[in-house]
């Protein structure tokens, strides 16, 4: 692992230390002691629930379950070291009928294994829980029956409607959630999104394009709630720059040539243009086939190209098929630093044997986190929201009092080649206090 890539986890300021090791080449290697459990605890009693946690960004995590006959204890190991152990649930959809999501799932869970492995957690074990349930309801049981059994942190869900009832479980002890949905609305309680949001997304970009000059900005997108939520980021980002969107335009999800709404957002643009040449983007929350489709349309249809307007994307257009696209070539989007994402991935591939799926990495930098914290015993929130962030294999990211993250994101750029070129690199450090 370089250098640049090496997972940062903590300061010169700090007392804590990462004993990172490196991965075998030589095909896939597992770790060699076993990290996790998915067994539910047979004694039906219970201890009962410590009183109300203390919101104090300070407090520590209350030990209460972690000591208790109920914890988890490795058979493996001796008496004195499981006394030492830290438990980490991990709330995952792991028997989800979804192919995707079970795929996600599983690389989210060997990514943190992995995490943990290479960061030498040696007093870590996980709890894994399958919380592919759609009521919010059992997954706040299945949330209740880890902090019982002594999970003193929570990684996982991915789904937005399940993070509010897990954060309220874990706050009776105040062990932080890390989750991976990209809905702020289910941020707080101690809950924190270390996946990509779409205000992170936007808020790179935009930066990006003000910088260049931008002042005006469209955007032409599929109407769903994801968009919705890249509208508002869009809004806020443009305002707090000086900026203002000019038009937007919603077509119905799955229409691959709304040629109605593309010419009305490309009559918004052409104006703008002529009375502010070289200062107009529109950007366009699209993936896959329909994202080629949706980019050649306004070139075909409402004769808008990347040479007159800037067109801007989100972390969607990370997709090698969508770079052959010519009607996209000149467009941005924001992406984690491409080089720290292809270090992990060889990683990934030389322990297990394939591929990571796509949020694995995000599991990862979940996993090294709350092991190397926990073990310091420094899961506080004061030092989760620390200024000056953390490092990941997805590059610097921090997390706010409310739980939002804030990633420092390259902006990768379509070539006529057909591949990508970091033109804007991401930060290195967060400025203490900004």
């Amino acid at each position: 692992m370089s250098s640049r890539t090496r997972v940062r986890f903590l300061g010169a300021a700090s007392a804590l230390m990462l004993a990172a090791t490196a991965a075998c080449a030589s095909g896939p290697v597992r770790p060699t002691t076993p990290l996790s459990t998915n067994d539910l605890r047979p004694d039906p009693s219970r201890p009962m629930r410590p009183p109300s946690a203390d919101p104090s960004p300070s407090a520590p995590v209350m030990p209460t379950f972690a000591e208790s006959r109920n914890a988890y204890m490795p058979r493996h190991l001796p008496g004195a070291q499981q006394m030492n152990l830290k438990r980490i649930a991990v709330l995952l959809p792991f028997s989800s009928t979804n192919a995707e999501v079970k795929k996600q799932s599983e690389g989210i869970y060997n990514a943190i294994q992995m995490a943990l492995f290479q960061v030498g957690a040696a007093d870590v074990v996980l709890l894994r829980r399958d919380a592919t349930s759609a009521d919010p309801a059992i997954v706040a049981g299945i949330a209740d029956d880890a902090i019982r059994d002594g999970a003193v942190a929570v990684i996982g869900p991915v789904f937005a409607q399940q993070v509010s009832p897990v954060a309220r479980e874990a706050a009776e002890v105040r062990a932080p959630v890390f989750a991976f949905s990209t809905d702020v609305s289910a941020i707080g309680q101690g809950a924190y999104l270390v996946s990509l949001t779409p205000y992170a997304e936007v808020e790179r970009i935009v930066d990006w394009a003000a910088r260049d000059g931008v002042t005006r900005f469209a955007m032409l997108g599929p109407n769903n709630q994801n968009s919705r939520a890249i509208e508002q980021a869009l809004r806020d980002a443009a305002a707090r720059r000086g900026g203002a969107v000019v038009g937007v335009e919603y077509y119905t999800q799955g229409n691959s040539s709304p040629q109605a709404e593309a010419r009305r957002v490309a009559s918004i643009i052409e104006a703008e243009n002529r009375a502010n040449p070289n200062k107009v983007a529109v950007l366009i929350p699209e993936a896959g086939v329909q994202l080629r489709s949706v980019g050649a349309l306004l070139r075909a249809v409402a004769n808008v190209t990347p040479k007159e307007v800037r067109f801007l994307g989100t972390g969607q257009w990370n997709d090698s098929d969508v770079w052959r696209e010519p009607g996209l070539y000149g467009g941005a989007f924001p992406a984690p630093d491409p080089a720290s994402v292809a270090d992990f991935e060889r990683r990934y591939q030389a322990y297990f044997g394939e591929a990571p799926p796509r949020l694995a990495a995000f599991g990862y930098d979940a996993g090294a986190l709350a092991a190397t914290l926990a073990a310091a015993d420094r899961l506080d929130a004061a030092m989760i929201q620390r200024a000056e962030g953390w490092g990941g294999v997805n590059g610097l990211f921090r997390f706010g009092p409310d739980g939002s993250v804030e990633r420092a994101l390259a902006v990768m750029q379509l070539q006529t080649q057909g591949g990508v070129k970091t033109v804007s690199p991401p930060q290195q450090t967060f400025a203490s206090g900004s």
